[in-house]
């Protein structure tokens, strides 16, 4: 995959996590840390494996494999849907930083997963893989908030070439 074409699924997936963010916050406290029919129990604990999976996985791309332990287990706060927020649009910044600064060879790069040799994949595909994971917890997260009735409308990955990034004018704010 070439760089200007994950970079344009890693904008999809900040700009559609910050339209998710911020649409959350029209939750009740109850409806963000009640229990619900989400992967992680509840809206709160969804959002707080999100952000947290995104930040390990390009830890590790970085060379900083942080193993079994959770972003909060290093400092970060997430305790509440504004730090979740704040966060989130932090580190889609660095991972935007990170995937801008990558030529092919580092794209192409194989990474060891773990110890067996059907346990390495090109650097790229970890970067899709926290992409396509965002989609699968922001799809379920885009049901739960409609039920609640709190659509945070289309997100459509055919609109990524022209969708601003998060913090530009035109971001979640204009949704």
């Amino acid at each position: 995959m070439d760089a200007d074409t994950l970079l344009a699924l890693v904008r999809f997936h900040a700009w559609a996590n910050d339209r998710i963010l911020a649409t959350a916050a029209d939750l009740s406290d109850e409806e963000f840390r009640g229990t619900a029919n989400l992967d992680h129990g509840t809206a709160f604990q969804t959002f707080r494996h999100l952000v947290d999976v995104d930040w390990s996985w390009r830890e590790f791309c970085t060379g900083n494999d942080v193993g079994e332990t959770y972003a909060w287990d290093h400092g970060f706060v997430l305790d509440d849907l504004a730090t979740i927020h704040a966060f989130c649009l932090q580190e889609d910044e660095r991972l935007r930083t990170y995937v801008a600064s990558l030529d092919d060879a580092a794209l192409t790069e194989s990474m060891a997963l773990a110890e067996g040799p059907d346990d390495v994949v090109p650097r790229w595909l970890i970067v899709a893989h926290i992409v396509n994971h965002g989609t699968q917890h922001r799809s379920e997260l885009a049901r739960y908030l409609t039920e609640c009735g709190h659509s945070p409308g289309e997100l459509d990955l055919l609109d990524a070439p022209r969708l601003p990034w998060p913090g530009d004018r035109g971001s979640a704010a204009g949704r």
